[in-house]
This record gives structure tokens, sequence and C-alpha cells, in this order.
């Protein structure tokens, strides 16, 4: 294997340069959802709309909302021929590849038969308020709307639209892509022997998001057991599995938890507070990620940032991820003139894609070695350079880029990104301190479908929460086992604190052994576990909060929500430093909160 450095400007981002590098291989991107083949969907962030919508290679998505500083942040898909053009005009300040997401559900494994029937559930404490003024959305995969839960007592659905992404697209798709079914749709198909075939759109045997949707805002109907705000509305977006596809195509193997992507998960949050319009409105993101800068940079999470703050009454809740115990963060400090090693454990025969992301201060400079298990070091890369390491076959096996001053934040960023079949063991990726003035460095490993690669123990497994989660208006719950005794907190809930040392996540509530409706059995639940299982307790309660609130002709914007949750939360953290940082500020108290609201 050899190094070759490439020409593509370093200032874009690695993930785009990696696209721009395999285009010039020969290897076309694959089309998903929302994508034609040889196109990539973006976030990006511009300084003049006008001039972004004029430039013909871009293909417009959602115009998501300011910044502090006054630029625009926007969704497109733009051809990877021109991404290098579109990077270096004037008014693009950030540009961002998608990255794919994944469900926060520990265990996916259907359960047997004799588990689906009615057992305990996530019970909400009694309250008079149900909910019935507020919009729930939920992004995910899987609306069982035939379900019992999610209908009236007449029978009709509780749903007002569900946008299926990987539907086939029609004049009034949003953004170009996937199908969107009204309620008086969804109704039409009720009546009928086959609602599933009448309507078009089948939700899954297992169905992810069904038992999300019920926990937030299920109303027992069939199951007995009601979701914490069982008359709120509902949106559901089924979030698209494109990924699912790029991966095979691209000769890996995949599995159903590997979903859409960042850019498709940010048009799911406009399109939920569209259709909610002037209704209070809360979306839940049982979704996660690993690669990003974990401090609220990343523009899908300003992206979130920005639609929760433009209107009040609006709040998104996002699980923190199940990465606690799975080794994928390392840490330390480099010092100059010294280097320090991380050991990335490649079990063989994993012959998947996988990354690695390493951040570290703009003040200080690095340079990067990477050796393979015991072999000699692959490449010298300085601050600045990026490139691939080819085979005999001159076939790119890693793509590698060592980006100075992020635009975001203006930290250093390393990108590997290791195609597939490369030998397994353990490899060595070695951080020589150059010039240094902090030092510090943390280090993720992404998400992976099927076995998870590693750093070698001892793990390091502080900040794991999910880097979608980070931004400063977002809501990040953790997970605790309601069932044990002093319920402690579930063993795979991650941790914080964000990389600029802020908590995260910010509450805990019930996440293992939770019951709820089970897809395409019309009134029966099952267990699964998960913080995709404890976000949902959180946006049933913020739920009830705006449905209170509109009930006294209250506004609640996204600081005094995210305040209110805090007073009414437990706050009695651990004595150990490790579990305080998973706790954030503990269970919410339902009943105060919602008094807390009736009290302003």
């Amino acid at each position: 294997m050899r190094f070759e450095c490439t020409d593509i400007f370093a200032d874009i981002d690695p993930r785009l340069q990696r696209l721009i590098q395999r285009r010039r291989r020969g290897l076309s991107t694959p089309p998903t959802a929302s994508t034609e083949v040889g196109e990539v969907a973006v976030i990006a962030k511009v300084n003049d709309v006008q001039a972004w919508r004029s430039m013909t290679e871009v293909r417009e998505g959602a115009e998501v909302g300011s910044t502090p500083n006054g630029d625009i942040i926007v969704t497109a898909r733009v051809p990877v021929s021109r991404l290098q053009s579109v990077r270096t005009s004037p008014c693009v300040v950030s540009l961002e590849a998608s990255q794919n997401l994944q469900l926060t559900t520990d265990d996916l494994t259907p359960q047997p038969l004799s588990l689906l029937e009615k057992g305990e559930n996530c019970e909400s404490e009694a309250t008079q308020q149900k909910g019935q003024n507020a919009v729930v959305g939920i992004i995910d995969v899987g609306c069982d709307f035939v379900h019992q839960n999610f209908r009236h007592p007449d029978g009709s659905t509780r749903i007002l639209a569900l946008w299926d992404q990987d539907g086939s697209s029609d004049p009034d798709s949003p953004f170009g892509y996937g199908k969107v079914y009204r309620s008086a749709e969804i109704n039409a198909a009720l009546k009928s022997e086959n609602p599933y075939s009448a309507l078009g759109y089948y939700p899954g045997k297992i169905a992810h998001g069904t038992h999300v949707m019920d926990i937030a805002a299920g109303n027992g109907n069939g199951t007995g057991n009601p979701g914490v705000s069982p008359e709120a509305d509902i949106v559901f977006v089924h979030f698209s599995n494109g990924a699912v596809e790029a991966v095979l195509a691209d000769g890996g193997s995949a599995v159903d938890k590997s979903l859409g992507d960042t850019t498709e998960l940010v048009e799911a949050v406009d399109f939920v507070f569209e259709i909610a319009e002037t209704r209070p409105c809360v979306v839940n993101i049982s979704l996660a990620l690993h690669g990003g800068p974990h401090d609220g940079t990343a523009l899908v999470e300003q992206s979130i940032d920005a639609l929760v703050s433009n209107k009040p009454n609006r709040a998104v809740v996002i699980a923190a991820g199940n990465s606690y115990y799975k080794g994928i963060h390392s840490s330390g400090k480099v010092a100059k003139n010294e280097f320090t090693d991380l050991y990335w454990d490649i079990p063989r025969g994993h012959w998947q894609y996988k990354a690695m992301e390493i951040w570290y201060a703009g003040a200080d400079k690095f340079l990067l070695e990477i050796f393979p298990p015991d072999g000699e070091a692959l490449v010298s890369l300085q601050l600045g350079e990026n490139g691939d390491i080819v085979d005999e076959n001159d076939n790119t096996v890693i793509y590698l880029s060592h980006r100075f001053c992020d635009p975001n934040n203006g930290d250093n960023m390393i990108g590997i990104f290791m195609e597939s079949k490369l030998p397994g063991g353990v490899w060595t990726v070695r951080l020589h301190g150059i010039e240094v003035s902090n030092g510090t460095f943390h280090a993720w490993i992404e998400r992976e479908d099927g076995s998870q690669t590693s750093f070698v123990p001892p793990h390091d497994n502080t900040h794991t929460v999910s880097s979608i989660g980070c931004g400063h208006n977002i809501i990040m719950v953790g997970s605790y086992d309601p069932t044990k005794p002093g319920q402690p907190l579930s063993y795979f809930s991650s941790s914080g604190p964000t990389r600029d040392e802020r908590k995260k996540p910010d509450f805990i509530a019930p996440g293992q052994n939770i019951w709820a409706a089970s897809s395409l059995t019309l009134t029966k639940s099952s267990r699964k576990s998960g913080t995709s299982m404890s976000a949902p307790v959180v946006t049933g309660i913020i739920a009830l909060m705006l449905s209170e609130a509109r009930d006294r002709n209250i506004e609640l914007d996204i600081n005094q929500i995210r305040n209110i949750l805090i007073q009414s939360a437990e706050n009695n953290p651990p004595e150990d430093s490790l579990q305080e940082a998973r706790y954030g500020y503990g269970p919410i108290s339902i009943n105060a909160a919602i008094s807390a609201v009736s009290t302003m």
C-alpha cells in the first residue's frame, strides 16, 4: 500500500473530499431517497441566499433559518462533480456532507409472540392535561397507522400527516422526494379491508417508530396503556432507508439499523413544524450519530437550533444514544515534540466501511501517522494535507484528510475513512505534537452496521452522546431502568459532556424494558430498550406543557421550556462523577412541569 496526495481543496468537508476522490477513481455516488446517482445531499451555511439560489448546480431544499450572526442555513443536493466550485463560491460559508443515521434502540430483535401481550409500560403520572392542544412529531421508521392506539374512539386517525421519505414522489412531495399521506387519505384507507395496501404504505413488522410514537402519544385504545400525551395530534416522518441501499450498492453489508441522512433529518423537522403551523409542537428524534464535533457547531445541530428558535412553542428532543459501553470514544493530550497513540481494533473479516474523526484545537498543529497491524507507517500527514492510501491495484483503501480550521468552530479535524477489505487487527493512529498550545484531542469511531469496531481498552466512555444532539436548543435524553430498585442508569445510556464541556444529556427518563405498541398487531405491545424509548417520554412531557400553556394563552420559547424542565427535574445526581456525566438534571416530574406552566 502507498499514500498519494490529492489536489482537492483542503477547506472542503473531509466527507465531501472523499466523495470527490472516489469519483476521480471511477466510483459513482449511489442514489438515496432524495438524491440521484452522482449527487450528494448537503447542508450549507450561506451569507447571500439569492447568490446561493442562482447557482445552477444547486438543487435547492429547505431554507432553515438564521444563525446568531445572520448567516442562513439551507439544504440542497449538489453533483459531486461540482462540489469544489460550490464550496469556493463567495456566498458559501460552510458546506457539510450528509451523514447516515441509525436507530437508538439497544436491541432490535423482535420479541417472541409470548411477550407481545399487555405488560408494564412507561406509565405517566396522573394528570388532567392530555396534550390535546399540541402536535407531536415523530421522525423514525415504521408508523403503524392502523394500531388502535393512534385512532380516535370513532376509529378515525390521530395522524395529521405521514411523510414516507421512501415513497414514490409526486408534484406535491416535500423537497421533491417521498410521498405525503394526509389524514383524509389515512381515514379512507382505514375503512378498507387492507388499510396498508389501500394507502400504499407498509410500516414493517418491527416498526421502531410505532413503539416510539406510542410512548410519546399513544392513547391506549388498543393496549390499555396510554402514552404520556394521549390526546396530542401526530405528524410522522418515515425516515428514509436510502442509506441501506447505498451501503449495499457500495459492496458492503447492511442491516435495517442504518437509515437516511442528516439533510433528510433537517427537512423532516422543517416538515413537521410546517404541518403544525401555529400549534405548539415538539419533535422526537430517536436516531444517533458519532461523527461530528460534539460541540453544537455541526450544521445539522445549528439547523435544528434555528428551526426551534424561529417561533415560540417549539421543541426538539433527541435520544442520547446507546454507546456508553461500546468503546467508540478516546481522548487525551499531545505534548510538543512527543506523540500519543490510539489503538483501533478492527475484527478480522470486518469488511465494512469504517470512519474515525479526531478533533483538536485550532491553535495546535499535529502530524498524523497510521500503522497497520504488524506494519510500518503508511503515511505522515501534515495539517492541511489530504490524500488516499491505495493498494497494488490502485484502489483506494483509506481516504485521509487533515483539515485546518473548520469554518464553524475554528478547530482542526482529522478524518480517517477506511473503505473495505483491510487487514483485521489493531491499527495504530499516532498523533505527533508539532506546535502545541492546548494539546487536547477527542476521537470518535462512527457507528457501523453489524459489528462495531472500537478502541482497545481501557475505554474512555465519556463524551459518547450522539453528535446530532449537542445543539444549544436541543433537549437530549438518557435512559434509566424503571424496573429495578433505585432505578439505575441503563448500562447502555451514553455519557456527556459535550466536547465544549456542556451538560448533556439534559435529562433521563425510563428507557429500559419499556412496553409500547407493536406494529401489525392492532392492539398488542412489545418490549424494547434504548434511549429511543426514553426520549419520547420527555417529548410527551413537553407536549403536555405546551398544551397547558395554550390553554392559558401562554407562549413558551425554548429557553423557557428548558428552564421549566430543569426546575421540574429531580436533580439528585450520583456521587460518582462518571455516572453524573450521564445523568443530566435527572428524571422530570410531569406534575411539577405542568404546575410550573399553570402558575406562570
